[in-house]
Order: C-alpha cells, then structure tokens, then sequence
C-alpha cells in the first residue's frame, strides 16, 4: 500500500517596488488607453467597420489588462499540495510534479529560493521567514531534493 502524503501549504508572493511601479504604469497607460478611446468615440463617432473594431477592442484590451494585473497583485501565491508545486500569477497557474525538483538553493543576502528542476529553474520569493517552512514542506513530499543555502562575504573596508 502506497503511503499517501497530505500537504497544503500557502505562501504568499513578495513583490519588489519596481514590480509595484510598473504595475501602476500599467494601470496608468490602461486608463489612458480607455479615456482617449472613449473620447475619440463621442467626438469623431463611429464612422465604419474599422472604428468598430479599433476603439471598443482597445477599450477591452485595457479592461483586461487591469484585470489581470489586479488578480496577479491579490492572489499571486506559491502552493505545496500533495505531489504538486504550484504557482499561481492571478488566474494564470502553473503545476510541477515535487518529484521532478532536484535542488534548491537559499540566497541568504537576497533572501530568495532557487528550485531546480533538472536545468530549468524557478525564483521564488516570499517573506523571508517562510523559506524554512517552504522548504520543508516540499522535503516533507520528496526527502531526496538536495537543499544547500549560500553566503556572501561581506567585504570590510578600513
């Protein structure tokens, strides 16, 4: 009989300022975007098919747009559940097998966690308290990830 391991863990994604700053850009060009198709709609009107399909489809490219980018900043989280590691950006998510992740590696200046999967790899970033729990919970599925961790020298000037 086949031991069945149960875990669900939540870890929330850290997002630097610059993401923040470009997802107000984001938010800021969509606006425009909207504003000026809009505009352009009630002072020129629409006048032939090619209106139809410019002013309204850039209109719903931009609510689309602010749709994703406020899902990826409310629920973007990495999860451990059972046999997967999933990563989930908004609606967009991705599942890996834990029994594929061969290493992983802790950066302990940038506090980041690299998870390899044979040559490809993937960046995580959470709050640098949960690294130690992330880590056990994918060891927890699969013993044989091999975790290592590096340190920096710090280089004193007198």
């Amino acid at each position: 009989m086949k031991k069945e391991i149960n875990v669900h863990e939540k870890f929330k994604i850290r997002f630097s300022k610059a993401i923040y700053a470009l997802c107000v850009g984001v938010y800021a060009l969509c606006l425009a975007g909207i504003i000026i198709s809009a505009w352009r709609i009630v002072h020129f009107g629409i006048n032939g098919f090619n209106d139809v399909l410019k002013y309204p489809f850039l209109i719903a490219v931009c609510l689309f747009c602010i749709v994703l980018v406020t899902s990826v900043l409310i629920s973007s989280q990495y999860l451990v559940e059972n046999e997967y590691f999933i990563t989930k950006f908004g609606f967009i998510k991705s599942k890996f097998k834990i029994k594929d992740i061969t290493s992983i590696l802790l950066d302990r200046q940038a506090d980041k966690l690299t998870v390899y999967f044979g040559e490809q790899f993937t960046v995580i970033t959470i709050n640098p308290d949960w690294n130690e729990r992330f880590v056990r919970a994918l060891l927890s599925v699969n013993p044989d990830i091999d975790y290592g961790f590096t340190l920096s020298d710090v280089n004193k000037k007198n």
